[in-house]
């Protein structure tokens, strides 16, 4: 018999208390599950995923998170099978899935990135769906009648068109050597050409930085346009004012390793190694898995170029 619940404030803690609150939540998450608790569960864990999260991007030790990371993953599968149609834990998942997959797990097994990807894609699109019924009819439709959804689209609703913006372009990017994925970048392009319109600075100028990597996932001669792609990437840095250092490094691995451009390489990667991790709190984790990549690139520079 379940627990009585007291309320979803009384788990807040402080945040130095964070790291118990995940620990405690992964342990006791099974024994509610099997105790037949897992729907109100469900319905009270929004504030607590919040909290897990920001504890998430607050961590300061990658190696940490990436092995913390799995745990947290199946946790949301759980909450997600039990609360198929919650906005909230479905853009939760497909946040998760594609961050780990973007920052664990691409660079060594790209297969497995992809099947990541594609659960990130899913989840994110029916979040998208629940949130719009014109998106939801159309989102299959040939693509005259999906781009027909998207002025339907307004401020309040950039977080989740981000976000299923995001995770379908990371799945195509997975994907790339599929011309069936490949076809789908039109969908992608026009819904993150409509939260440019609609907010250009959401998540630190994240919508310029997703519009130049999509610029450049084709090369020039296939109908790449990396010179667009470098004004999204320096308006991306721009916006942030230099603190999302994520967009160096890929202003640098999309578009100065596209044209072979090995001073404009450098430079970005060695700004991105300069700037400090944790001056945007939130933005900790994927600031240092930033430098640990650009790292990488640099030492790979003599062999690329």
């Amino acid at each position: 018999m379940c627990a009585p619940y007291r309320g979803a404030a009384e788990l807040h803690l402080h945040p130095n208390h964070r790291t118990i609150t995940i620990a405690a939540f992964l342990v006791v998450i099974p024994i509610l599950f099997s105790a037949g608790c897992a729907r109100l569960i469900a319905s009270a864990a929004g504030p607590v995923i919040d909290d897990l999260t920001g504890s998430f991007l607050k961590q300061n030790d990658p190696d940490l998170a990436r092995e913390g990371a799995p745990a947290f993953l199946l946790v949301l599968d759980g909450l997600i099978e039990n609360q198929p149609e919650n906005e909230e834990l479905l853009l939760a998942g497909a946040q998760a899935y594609a961050a780990y997959a973007g920052a664990f797990v691409a660079g060594s097994d790209p297969d497995r990135a992809a099947r990541m990807y594609t659960k990130a894609k899913k989840y994110s699109l029916r979040a998208l769906g629940l949130r719009s019924e014109d998106f939801a009819e159309v989102a299959d439709s040939p693509y005259e009648e999906f781009i027909q959804c998207l002025p339907t689209f307004d401020k309040e609703d950039v977080p989740s068109l981000f976000w299923a913006a995001s995770c379908w372009a990371g799945w195509i990017q997975a994907s790339s050597g599929s011309w069936d994925a490949l076809a789908q970048i039109p969908r992608v392009d026009a819904m993150i050409g409509r939260i440019l319109e609609l907010d250009e600075t959401y998540y630190y100028g994240g919508p310029h930085l997703f519009k130049g990597v999509m610029l450049t996932i084709l090369p020039p001669a296939a109908g790449g346009r990396p010179e667009q792609a470098r004004t999204h990437f320096e308006r991306a840095i721009e916006i942030s004012e230099g603190k999302f250092l994520t967009a160096y490094v890929l202003y640098a691995k999309k578009y100065a390793r596209l044209l072979f451009d090995r001073e404009l390489h450098d430079r970005l990667l060695k700004k991105a190694l300069e700037g400090r991790a944790d001056e945007v709190a939130e933005l900790t984790l994927i600031n240092m898995i930033a430098q640990e990549q650009a790292r990488e690139l640099l030492a790979s520079g003599d062999d690329y170029f």
